[in-house]
């Protein structure tokens, strides 16, 4: 099961600055959507796709917590700490996951295993419990289409035990990151995937590094002096060490 971040199918950071948290407490469920379009682009295409239409809408990025396209890849949106902009009404109580393809018609069984697996994950972000319900059953729409709508509503048990997107890998790649930064701190200019992913993270949370290069320079070195200084705790020196790279990506 592969899954694709952010910064991987190059999402464009919230231009009015972070998006809003959402408060754990407050989530109830998961609400599935679909693309609501037969025939249209797929994998990353799809996503961007989605992107731009809800910035059209004048909506700060992309509206979906989490996409599973026609393959089953999994796709990060708005992420498991951000409120949603998908479920006019319940984007406070409820992660949303759509499904890239059309809901008319019985998708591929990897593609209802990735669903399978994002509600899972929701159980361990937010515990036990959560309800799933479909778009129709929150607002007047058809969404997610009635294949789709009726696997959902009718308790998702139409496929085998849901292969685990291995969460605690990507956490545990971070983390290593995280000692490799303190042994080397990155400062301007430093170059290279770890800079790349210092400046996607940056302008997603709001702090203007510019064009995501890999090149540690003047833009970034202030937009990670603008980070250290949001958070109270940290030295505002422009250097990327062990503590902010953690404050940045672990916390």
């Amino acid at each position: 099961m592969k899954y694709i971040s952010r910064f991987q199918w190059g999402a464009t950071p919230p231009p009015k600055g972070p998006f809003d948290r959402i408060r754990h407490s407050r989530v109830q469920g998961v609400v599935v959507h679909h693309s609501g379009v037969e025939g249209g682009p797929k994998g990353s295409g799809a996503v961007k796709a989605f992107e731009r239409h809800h910035l059209s809408k004048g909506w700060d990025g992309i509206g979906y917590n989490w996409l599973v396209d026609e393959t089953g890849t999994i796709f990060e949106g708005r992420g498991w700490e951000a409120r949603g902009a998908a479920t006019k009404g319940w984007n406070s109580k409820s992660m949303s996951i759509c499904y890239t393809g059309w809901g008319y018609r019985q998708p591929h069984a990897n593609v209802l295993e990735s669903i399978s697996a994002v509600v899972a994950e929701a159980e361990r972000w937010f515990g036990k419990g959560l309800w799933v319900e479909t778009h129709r059953r929150k607002g007047s729409t058809t969404c997610p289409g009635d294949w789709l709508g009726d696997w959902v509503e009718g308790g998702m048990g139409t496929v085998k035990e849901p292969s685990m997107v291995d969460w605690d890998a990507i956490i545990q790649y971070f983390k290593d990151l995280r000692v490799q930064v303190e042994k080397a701190p990155l400062k301007r200019g430093a170059r290279g995937v770890p800079v790349r992913l210092v400046q996607s993270r940056l302008n997603d949370r709001g702090f203007d590094a510019g064009v995501v290069d890999g090149i540690f320079g003047r833009r970034t070195k202030a937009a990670v002096k603008a980070f250290q200084g949001s958070q109270g705790f940290l030295k505002v020196d422009g250097v990327v060490n062990g503590d902010t790279f953690g404050a940045l990506f672990l916390q």
